[in-house]
């Protein structure tokens, strides 16, 4: 059994330490080089005033530049990252070589790019590495120094500016959408950033919301920096009587930083790399957008309950006379969104039973300082009595179907049995008196409701609106028979592992 467990732990430290090393590889070549190792010097000839020195290469060629004149030249050796130089430095190594040639001749592009260094660290820092007879009036057989004094004027005019960060920013002339058409749609949203391109997202968008390049027409996530966005809604998506939408605009962009490297013996000059990589710089920006919706909200009423009316078949016009849409009104509020500015009607084409049709036409503007309407529009019962009743959810208030239900009168007499269905019940003609609502069977899923309501038709009274609420059933699970059951699977899962170590302890011995 020991056996067992000590090979356990072998195999447990052999796995920790694989997954350390994987770890440790992911890091190493996704970060800075920390290290780099130096190679061989070779001498050039004095180009310019008799100044001479070596190149510096890292063992695997790469070029490298020296930051301390004075200093032995670096070579065979390992450097440390220290840090980092200004803008100046990376300025003049980007624009020298090996990145640009001046003269086509490898040696004295280096030795224009060295020299452009130390002399810029000279008018930096104060140092003393190049004399007057270099920078004035030494010798320049190859016409070199006017190169090296370019790279040193730009030099200097990068330290002022400092790294350039990657830099977005977003604005427009209106932060709301306006409807057009089938969309809500923004204004031109510009877009000021030095990265080539930027990505773009949505927050809090609804379904199917574009973001279009404002000159192209083109819907996609990733523009280029001199194109603005237009964001567009769907309106038949917008389900709010406000919304707002977050545009995020991500930028990445690229830093050319000068990197210092320090050699262990310190009598050895620092350098810096000529192949500069970028370190990423990635920056993001938002703005917000509103949206209001129009919203028209029509009720139907019992001109004497006052109550919510179902049953009334209702048309909606523009001021074309064309019609927008048509419903049947419920016992809550139609509610009619996104309509563009404009002027509308509502009228009726067809009363509730037990009702005389009405003749009003109700006519309404939405516009900027109107986007909410309300309309009322009410129905007189005819001489007959009339009773709506809606069987609903408890909960939702959303009508039920299939209740059994009963009207009696005041001597216990059966009126009138029906089952609901996902429209009101209407009864017309019953004769003045009292009567009770009750139910003989609930809907599938729901328990039968023992409540009796009353009502009374008299003259005052001949029409009555009824709500029956149920409320669902509620599962209990029967948790003796669960439980006994978990209790042999977990016996059953325990014997099983006693038997595996107990199989292998026999295996060890």
């Amino acid at each position: 059994m020991s056996r067992v467990i000590e090979k356990t732990k072998k195999y447990l430290g052999l796995i920790l330490i694989v997954a350390i090393a994987l770890v440790a590889v992911t890091m190493s070549t996704s970060a800075v080089q920390n290290t780099i190792e130096i190679g061989d010097a070779q001498d050039l000839p004095a180009y310019i005033g008799g100044v001479t020195f070596a190149t510096k290469t890292t063992t695997s060629g790469k070029y490298l530049y020296c930051l301390e004149m004075a200093k032995n030249t670096t070579m065979h050796t390992t450097a440390t990252l220290t840090g980092e130089r200004d803008a100046g430095i990376a300025n003049i190594i980007l624009n020298g070589f090996p990145n640009k040639s001046f003269t086509g001749d490898a040696s004295k592009d280096y030795y224009i790019t060295q020299t452009a260094i130390w002399w810029y660290l000279d008018e930096t820092t104060g140092s003393t590495n190049l004399g007057e007879i270099f920078k004035e009036t030494g010798a320049d057989q190859y016409n070199l120094r006017g190169y090296v004094k370019s790279l040193v004027e730009s030099g200097l005019k990068a330290k002022d500016t400092g790294y350039t960060s990657t830099k977005i920013s977003l604005s427009t002339e209106n932060n709301s959408l306006t409807l057009d058409g089938d969309y809500y749609t923004s204004d031109i949203i510009n877009v000021d950033t030095n990265a080539n391109t930027y990505t773009v997202s949505l927050e809090g968008a609804p379904e199917n919301t574009q973001i279009v390049g404002a000159t192209t027409g083109k819907v996609d996530t990733t523009f280029n920096n001199t194109e603005g966005i237009i964001i567009k809604v769907p309106s038949k998506n917008v389900n709010d009587t406000s919304l707002n939408i977050k545009v995020k605009a991500t930028a990445n962009g690229m830093i050319y930083k000068a990197l210092e490297y320090t050699p262990s013996n310190e009598n050895m000059q620092k350098v810096t790399p000529g192949d500069i990589e970028p370190t990423e710089d990635k920056v993001t920006t938002s703005i917000d957008l509103g949206l209001e919706t129009t919203e028209v909200i029509v009720t139907k009423y019992d001109s004497i309950t006052e109550e919510p009316l179902p049953g009334a078949k209702l048309v909606l016009k523009d001021s074309e006379g064309n019609v927008v849409t048509s419903w049947t009104s419920t016992s809550e509020s139609h509610i009619i969104k996104n309509l563009a500015y404009g002027t509308y009607t509502v009228s009726e084409e067809e009363a509730p039973v037990g009702y005389q049709l009405s003749t009003d036409v109700v006519d309404f503007t939405i516009s900027d300082t109107e986007k909410e309407i309300v309309v009322k529009f009410y129905n007189t019962p005819k001489e007959d009595t009339v009773v709506n009743i809606t069987k609903i959810d408890s909960e939702t208030g959303l009508p039920l179907a299939g209740a059994v239900m009963i009207i009696k009168d005041s001597e216990g007499n059966e009126v009138e049995r029906f089952t609901t269905t996902e429209e009101a019940h209407v009864i017309t003609g019953l004769a003045y008196g009292k009567y009770t609502l009750s139910e003989v069977s609930a809907p599938t899923g729901y328990k039968t409701s023992d409540e009796v309501m009353e009502f009374t038709l008299d003259d005052q009274h001949i029409s009555y609106q009824i709500k029956f609420a149920n409320y669902k059933e509620i599962y209990v699970p029967d948790t003796s028979t669960n439980s006994l059951l978990f209790t042999i699977i977990g016996i059953a899962i325990i014997g099983s592992g006693l038997g595996y170590v107990y199989k292998n302890g026999k295996k060890a011995k």
